[in-house]
């Protein structure tokens, strides 16, 4: 069983015909008894931060990485068994049009790659995807998002953008079929956008 916050994303949706997962609300604690969780959780929004309010600010920080980070270090600190999962993006190393949001995943990629584990058994790693067309987040666009979507998927290397199963098989194999030494690391799923 995987414990999944996020589980109405396209992400966790794909990664239910995988493996049995188990819904946990926002706001709610993971179990503390399981062995494998994942957050896969975001809030983007389709403007500027010059233009988003104080509020809106706090409220993508918090969804996106305070959140997340809270929770994670109390799995962590209560779980010797505990086995994590996060979703980052690759918008954390090349940027967005909400800038806060690229800044919010930046600082949770960093905390991956820096928290300090207290059990052998323990795993935290981040998968950082591309765009994936199909998400909320990416139906929420406007005219221009769309367009512009368009072309950065024209001069894609692979010339399409990721499916919603990739992830899940990624995500599915660091907790389930890898033994655990894949650790503190962001896997990046650019489909080689980074290099052009």
């Amino acid at each position: 069983m995987i414990y999944v916050r996020g589980a109405d994303s396209t992400i966790a949706e794909a990664l239910s015909d995988l493996h049995q997962i188990h819904p946990v609300l926002r706001g709610e604690q993971m179990p503390d008894d399981g062995e494998k969780y994942l957050f896969c959780t975001g809030l983007i929004r389709p403007k500027q931060s010059i233009d988003q309010s104080a509020e809106e600010i706090a409220e993508t920080l918090k969804i996106n990485v305070i959140d997340i980070i809270r929770e994670c270090d109390r799995l962590i600190s209560i779980n010797p068994k505990a086995r994590i999962c996060v979703t980052g993006s690759e918008s954390a190393f090349k940027g967005s049009f909400d800038g806060i949001y690229a800044a919010s995943k930046a600082a949770l990629h960093r905390y991956v790659e820096t928290k300090r584990l207290k059990c052998p058994d323990q795993q935290l790693v981040c998968v950082a995807p591309t765009c994936i067309l199909n998400t909320g987040m990416n139906r929420q666009r406007n005219a221009d998002g769309v367009a512009a979507l368009e072309r950065r998927r024209l001069a894609h290397p692979k010339q399409r953008w990721l499916q919603p199963m990739e992830v899940a098989r990624m995500i599915h194999f660091l907790l389930c079929v890898d033994a655990g030494y894949t650790t503190n690391v962001v896997i990046r799923m650019g489909g080689g956008e980074h290099c052009v």
